[in-house]
């Protein structure tokens, strides 16, 4: 059965930083989902940073690993920030256990993220 997957993306108090709040659980079957979302800040160059966060993201699996390394990969070749923020225990575990945070940006708090743009 799918997982339930959602994300939201808002403006921040800089209109050059937009966030996406991640929910549920993320997985290949949800990858277009995020895709989806994401269409609006991919590619606009207003946007000079997305901030992932993953305080509602209860699972992620290797393809949404994938999926994220890429997101940070086509951010930073066009100069613009990819930051991940606040994330669960078992998801941070994940994280943590593939090395993604001694290559994109993290931290525990949205504030500590904004403050450090």
């Amino acid at each position: 059965m799918p997982s339930d997957f959602s994300v939201d993306i808002s403006d921040s108090s800089d209109p050059s930083v937009r966030l996406a709040n991640l929910h549920g659980e993320l997985d290949e079957s949800k990858l277009e989902d995020l895709r989806k979302a994401l269409d609006p800040v991919w590619d606009d160059t207003k946007v000079e940073a997305l901030i992932f966060d993953m305080h509602d993201l209860e699972f992620i699996n290797s393809k949404g690993i994938g999926f994220v390394v890429s997101a940070y990969t086509h951010f930073a070749k066009n100069k613009r920030k990819f930051i991940l923020v606040d994330a669960q225990e078992a998801v941070m575990d994940v994280v943590s256990l593939v090395g993604l945070t001694s290559i994109i940006p993290y931290y525990d708090t949205l504030d500590e993220a904004i403050s450090n743009l």
